[in-house]
């Protein structure tokens, strides 16, 4: 991130910034070697989230290495689907409509005729993307979700492999290789270690690829890959974005994938049939790629190219908003009232939160964004039924489709909203196979916190101003103005003694 860019992260306004514009829709068509995809986007600000997300799997590029032309029957279908999301786009009123052809369309000899027969059949112009594009577009739908990413960007289609690098956001040239499963289908032949070496030698051509400590993995096949890791670990929060292992278990995972004769023949039985045909190329691609940058860390990114092409619609000072917060905003569906709210929770907060030794080691910054996301989400329960608020309050965030945060700050920010509307919320196998103590402890302080101030000022702005919290001593001392001192309630006292006692301190009222 640029010295510019940090500035405007740390002025004032963000929560304001994030309501100050009407949210509107963006449409993506990506007509690629396997798929025709449309994604209708609701864009607020920063915040990009699907609202519509429609697939074909139309194989325009199947035999493509053999024949050098689209499949006719992949034409057919991609014809027939583009002609749909055209209709679709027109009824839902979305007039910005990017349409995308990559490597399928980009390397067969009739790739521009299939494009003027789009286009005369939807009136929807159609981009082709370079590779250099393509890798572009996808690093860019990375740094869209994540937080100033640096590592190797890896986007894999059906045709092509794009490989980028990112330092803190910056991105470098991208690169294109024809590595993509139905690239390999030629080579289905040749032995597992014979297939490795090719792969290999492809990636080497003209020059090694980046070292780098982290690989950002980009496309359906991919992620079918860290869904199964997933599966097969058990792991409890099945959200692919930034979803993170130790590339070496990933690179074991795809040995046995890749390996046809070996591999136990249930292994897929979770991967769509079409998916699987094919998984075997895209697993030992991926894993000749971690095994030649030499990344420690594997992290899904289940934003990519799409992403990509509506981020770079925003204007600069809008890329450079927080997406965690901009996304939680508009998952917790805020008004103007809550804003101010989780503001002045923030200021409420500030002191005391200040003098707490971290939890997320040295980074201070991160630290207090995922206590302000948790005072953005301070209200998301309002509205759900009170004997099950806690519940469904957490699951929304723990599954929300928002970005800018790994899983362990997901899981840190769904216990604070559980803690927040139930105190005694169960901290579940989850929390404890995700969170240090020292995080689920601090949790629980956060969420007492957001209790007393909610309880004292009815969640409003106007009426939290009049009071003040601080640990003095062996006291927590919550300060209200005495000319409003009958805003203590015998509720408030409560949940002043909760907080307390968690933080083994004494409660004490001064008016």
């Amino acid at each position: 991130m640029t010295r510019a860019s940090r500035e405007i992260q740390k002025r004032p306004g963000l929560l304001r910034f994030t309501h100050s514009q009407k949210p509107r829709q963006q449409a993506v068509i990506d007509i690629g070697s396997n798929s025709v995809r449309l994604i209708v986007y609701q864009v607020t600000g920063r915040s990009i989230v699907q609202r519509l997300n429609e697939k074909v799997m139309a194989g325009l590029g199947e035999n493509l290495s053999e024949t050098g032309k689209l499949s006719e029957k992949g034409v057919e279908s991609a014809l027939k689907a583009i002609a749909r999301f055209s209709a679709i786009c027109a009824s839902l009123g979305v007039t910005d409509v990017s349409a995308i052809a990559t490597a399928a369309v980009r390397d067969a000899k009739d790739g521009k005729a299939f494009c003027e027969a789009a286009e005369e059949n939807s009136d929807i112009k159609i981009r082709v993307l370079s590779g250099e594009e393509e890798a572009l577009y996808a690093a860019l739908g990375v740094v869209s979700a994540q937080r100033d990413p640096t590592g190797l960007i890896g986007d894999l289609g059906g045709s092509s492999l794009e490989l980028i690098s990112a330092d803190a956001g910056e991105l470098g040239k991208g690169k294109t290789y024809k590595l993509g499963p139905q690239a390999l289908e030629g080579k289905s032949k040749l032995s597992v270690s014979k297939l490795s070496d090719f792969v290999k030698k492809q990636l080497r051509q003209g020059g090694a690829i980046p070292k780098a400590e982290r690989f950002y993995g980009v496309g359906g096949a991919w992620r079918s890959i860290a869904a199964l890791h997933m599966e097969l670990k058990n792991y409890p929060l099945r959200v692919l974005q930034s979803y993170s292992v130790p590339a070496k278990e990933i690179i074991d995972l795809c040995e046995t994938i890749a390996d046809v004769k070996k591999r136990p023949d249930d292994l897929l039985a979770s991967v769509s049939s079409k998916r699987a045909a094919t998984l075997h190329f895209t697993a030992l691609t991926l894993k000749c790629v971690l095994e030649e940058c030499g990344a420690k860390e594997f992290i899904t990114s289940a934003h990519g190219l799409r992403e990509g092409i509506v981020y770079e619609s925003l204007d600069p000072e809008t890329q450079q908003f927080d997406p965690l917060l901009a996304g939680v905003a508009t998952l917790a569906h805020t008004d103007q009232r809550q804003v101010a709210f989780s503001r002045a929770l923030q200021n409420f907060l500030d002191e005391i939160l200040s003098v707490l030794p971290p939890v997320f080691g040295d980074d201070a910054a991160h630290e207090r964004r995922l206590h302000e996301a948790a005072f953005i989400l301070a209200d998301i329960g309002a509205m759900l039924h009170p004997d099950h608020r806690s519940d469904i309050a957490k699951q929304l965030v723990l599954r929300g489709p928002y970005t800018g945060i790994n899983h362990v700050g997901r899981v840190y920010l769904g216990l604070i909203t559980g803690l927040r509307y139930n105190r005694k919320h169960v901290v579940e196998e989850l929390e404890q196979s995700v969170l240090t103590p020292e995080q689920i402890e601090r949790a629980k302080t956060i969420a007492l916190l957001i209790r007393v101030a909610a309880e004292f000022s009815g969640r409003t702005e106007r009426i939290l101003k009049r009071a003040s919290i601080k640990a003095m001593g062996n006291q927590l001392v919550l300060t209200v103005q005495p000319r409003h001192k009958e805003l203590v309630s015998e509720g408030v006292e409560k949940r002043l003694g909760h907080a307390a006692s968690h933080m083994q301190l004494e409660p004490v009222i001064k008016c």
